[in-house]
């Protein structure tokens, strides 16, 4: 019992936690994107994939290799066998004689057999070895362990550019689904609030009509238009669920809960933000090159590409190494011995690796380098067609912002106008001397100014976002 009383109230806690979600700022849904994003985070484990690549280029650049052996080694019984001999050797005998005529010596040959050991069946040995090669080239550039380094290191400044992109393209997302959310709030209010009004004329015309004032044809047409609007007032609402669940979707937030989180947020903040995007082709031109993140990686991609032709120059250098090797053996000093002992010894030295075969112009470091330098024209075009392409998008953005900005200005204006009409109309329309028609002519009117500042209101924003992205400026 006690075991069902915990698991229900985890779950009404963890019930509790998803409808406390409250989204306060496009900042704090930008934290909490990145806090869930999953292929964010596999770019960071990239970059630090790098970084473990350069630290190991770098070893092989400065750290001569140390190797530490152990040996044991034994035989087969066969083998164990035919390594006893027996050796038989002549040995001169001395012997002393004394009689009367005084001490005599006398020699005399013995021969003598030996049984030796040549294999044993337990063998062991210690070694350290040291090399180091010299990175003689390092100063000119043509150094091979030198090269590789430095195309490591570049190989993870492209990595974070990468990641700075993924950042930024997500943050671009991110803000463009926020804001199509509150855009799609301020349409739905302009819906709700044409029904409120529409819902206002059936009244008056009903009052109206009762007065004899109104024929039932301006009634009629009070509540027909009331009617017609019902769809689109549906269709504004759906459509700010649609925008929030396209928001929770960018964040990694369960769409399930959609109705459990508050997301705040004002239009008017929008439009402060981005209230003059307009900047001249110069300007943004420097911009542009200065900072877009497509441009940097491909400048990136270029430096790759020259450095990795630095590795297939240094391929066919000359490599200058320094060693040492001691070794401690259990081993027999005499030939004619069983006995072993431990016996130390080493040897140092200087070698010089020439690479003849690769000197040769049909080789594969020639072939590397003519490849190499196909890359390096290739990466370079990429980066000219990709820079004009950027300046095309560029002139697009800024004349749709441009355009933008007037279009909000001389919709702001029609607004006012229409606002002023309704005004006119409505109070006409109370004391009988308008007709439901003109009433409904100036409302359709005010709504449709109100829908296009808006919409024009979005398009700019859309632009705008498009050209802070451009210019690598997404913040």
């Amino acid at each position: 019992m006690r075991k069902v009383f915990w698991v229900l109230f985890l779950f009404y806690i963890a019930v509790f936690a998803y409808a406390d979600i409250r989204i306060k700022s496009v900042d704090e849904a930008i934290r909490i994107g990145l806090e869930n994003n999953r292929e964010i985070k596999t770019k960071l484990l990239e970059i630090m994939s790098a970084n473990a690549s350069i630290k190991s280029s770098f070893a092989d650049l400065v750290l001569p290799s140390l190797n530490l052996s152990f040996k044991f080694s034994t035989f087969d019984p066969a083998t164990l066998e035919r390594g006893i001999t027996k050796v038989s050797s002549v040995k001169i005998v001395t012997n002393v004689v004394t009689n009367v005529f005084g001490v005599f010596t006398n020699l005399a040959f013995q021969m003598e057999e030996k049984v030796v050991t040549n294999v044993f069946w337990d063998n062991y040995s210690l070694g350290i070895g040291i090399a180091y090669r010299v990175p003689y080239l390092a100063p000119f550039g043509l150094d091979l362990g030198f090269n590789s380094y430095w195309l490591q290191v570049r190989n993870r400044e492209l990595v974070e550019l990468q990641y700075q992109k993924l950042i930024s393209e997500y943050i671009h997302n991110v803000k463009l689904a926020y804001y199509n959310y509150l855009f799609a709030k301020e349409l739905s209010k302009i819906a709700i609030e044409t029904d409120r009004r529409l819902e206002e004329n059936v009244r008056i015309a009903e009052a109206n009509f009762k007065a004899g004032i109104f024929s039932d044809l301006e009634l009629i047409r009070a509540k027909v238009q009331l009617a017609n609007n019902k769809p689109a007032l549906f269709s504004s609402q759906n459509n700010v669920r649609l925008q929030k669940i396209n928001l929770l979707l960018l964040l990694g937030i369960d769409v399930s809960k959609v109705d459990e989180v508050e997301i705040d947020g004002n239009v008017d903040e929008v439009k402060r933000e981005f209230l003059d995007e307009v900047i001249s082709f110069d300007e943004g031109r420097r911009r542009v090159i200065e900072n877009n993140l497509d441009l940097k990686i491909l400048r990136k991609l270029v430096d790759i590409a020259k450095v990795s032709k630095d590795v297939s120059l240094s391929a066919n250098k000359p490599t200058f190494s320094l060693f040492f090797n001691y070794s401690y053996e259990f081993k027999k000093t005499n030939s004619m011995d069983n006995e072993r002992v431990w016996t130390d010894s080493w040897v140092a030295g200087f070698q010089v690796n020439i690479p003849i075969s690769e000197l040769v112009p049909i080789s594969k470091s020639y072939a590397n380098m003519e490849s190499a330098d196909y890359s390096v024209q290739r990466a370079e075009y990429n980066y000219a067609n990709a820079l004009n392409s950027i300046l095309g998008q560029l002139e697009q953005v800024r004349l749709k912002c441009s355009e933008g900005l007037e279009n909000i200005r001389a919709q702001k204006a029609n607004v006012e106008q229409a606002r002023r009409f309704l005004e006119i109309i409505t109070t006409r329309y109370r004391f009988g001397s308008a007709s439901t028609l003109d009433l409904i002519d100036a409302q359709i009117a005010y709504q449709q100014a109100e829908v296009n500042l808006l919409s024009a209101w979005i398009s700019y924003t859309s632009s705008a976002l498009g050209l802070r992205k451009l210019l690598g400026e997404v913040r």
